[in-house]
């Protein structure tokens, strides 16, 4: 008998599966050859037009910097978003990116920051603005107030109001007690509201994951419960994200691990306000798995499908997109020793039921999948490749097509 974690596998029928129709393939070559390219995983998000915007952090001998592209542009230049007196702290992970309703474009990122004696981090958390698309940033705001200590594995999403809310972790109560904190920016990105923290005992390397549509937000993260079981938990918003209802597990893995695997979740909302999310676990036995899950109401979830058919290969850093009418797209990297691939999924019913896995990537090595929303209810994927001696990061935008039942 499978487990609730090894939940039905198969395709969907044929007919009437999702189609995954794909649009112009665009690339941006990063600077460098060969084993000089230092680059964090991307970050997109799209216009209101449906231009892509593409973000990363890039090491410069021993400076990080930040910057984002529109790669279909005319003539395009990236942009470099941190000051000359703040540059990145670190490129363990990506930016985070998204878009404001008159066309804002928000980045968060960490900055770097003196380390008091015995500190092992520190950084401070930012969030960079543009309005005019992207083109040119204004000098960022500091979203955490606290002492010096890291700020990072953050992600961030626009309310239905039009603030920001970003999330991440820090050990502020000490470092062993990492804990997952929320911060409302209002005034298009100019003003902290109000910080809040989620939960405690959150595992310290797993990015958070944030999404939001209308009145409904939520925030996905790992939680280190006792017995060193790291299990996903949520913390729902009905209110635009001023308020957040205490933090539930999404589903009872009981992945026991002895360190934080640095693997966090994905999360999306539809327009009826059902929260979609998808995680890596090895649950008891031990065994890679891609989880998906719905809820209606951010408390209680359903029994989780795994999405993957990992035999031999790690399903990882997986990342989703649900559109307002629930069309959803899930990515993620399929890896073995050898072959890095990106692989995707899609649903037109909601997640009840996915259509067979596509390969988006052509690559031997493909890696770190990203996935953008935009407005007209397409998505578009962005992803890092190496082609020796070359590294470029592909933005594919994909309509999922097929009636809904």
């Amino acid at each position: 008998m499978r487990s609730r974690a090894a939940a039905d596998t198969s395709d969907a029928a044929t007919a009437g599966a999702p189609e995954l129709v794909r649009g112009e393939r665009l690339a941006w070559t990063h600077a460098g050859r060969g084993p000089h390219v230092s680059i964090s995983a991307p970050a997109v998000a799209a216009r209101a037009d449906g231009t892509p915007l593409l973000a990363w952090i890039a090491a410069e001998g021993e400076v990080n910097h930040l910057w984002v592209v529109a790669p279909g542009e005319k003539d395009a230049k990236p942009v470099r978003v941190d000051p000359p007196d703040l540059p990145v702290d670190a490129l363990h992970q990506a930016p985070a990116l998204a878009i404001g309703p008159q066309g804002e474009v928000y980045v968060t990122w960490s900055s770097v920051k003196p380390k008091p004696e015995g500190t092992l981090f520190a950084s401070d958390l930012r969030l960079s603005r543009s309005l005019d698309g992207g083109r040119t940033f204004e000098p960022p705001l500091r979203v955490n107030e606290d002492r010096p200590i890291s700020h990072s594995f953050d992600d961030l999403a626009v309310a239905g109001d039009g603030d920001v809310l970003v999330s991440w972790i820090d050990s502020r109560d000490g470092w062993n007690k990492a804990g997952t904190y929320v911060a409302r920016v209002g005034d298009r990105g100019r003003r902290v509201d109000a910080t809040e923290q989620l939960g405690s005992e959150t595992c310290v390397c797993c990015r958070v994951a944030v999404g939001a549509r209308g009145k409904r937000a939520a925030v996905l993260w790992r939680k280190d419960f006792p017995d060193q079981v790291r299990d996903m938990v949520l913390a729902a918003s009905d209110d635009d994200g001023r308020t957040f209802t205490p933090a539930v597990r999404v589903n009872e893995d009981r992945w026991k691990m002895p360190a934080c695997p640095h693997r966090g979740g994905a999360v999306g909302i539809d327009a009826r306000g059902k929260i979609y999310a998808a995680w890596y676990t090895e649950g008891r036995e031990g065994r890679p798995a891609l989880l998906f899950a719905t809820s209606t109401d951010g408390k209680t979830f359903g029994t989780p499908q795994r999405l993957d058919r990992s035999e031999g290969s790690i399903p990882d850093h997986v990342r989703l997109g649900v559109t307002a009418d629930g069309r959803v797209l899930v990515v993620w990297e399929d890896s073995t020793a050898v072959r890095r691939r990106i692989v995707a999924r899609a649903s037109t019913d909601g997640g009840e039921t996915f259509g067979p896995l596509e390969q988006l990537s052509s690559a031997m090595k493909a890696w770190s999948p990203a996935l953008a929303v935009t407005s007209a209810g397409g998505f578009v994927v962005a992803w890092n490749e190496e082609e020796f001696p070359v590294t470029r990061s592909v933005l594919q935008p994909i309509e999922v097509r097929g009636a809904r039942p």
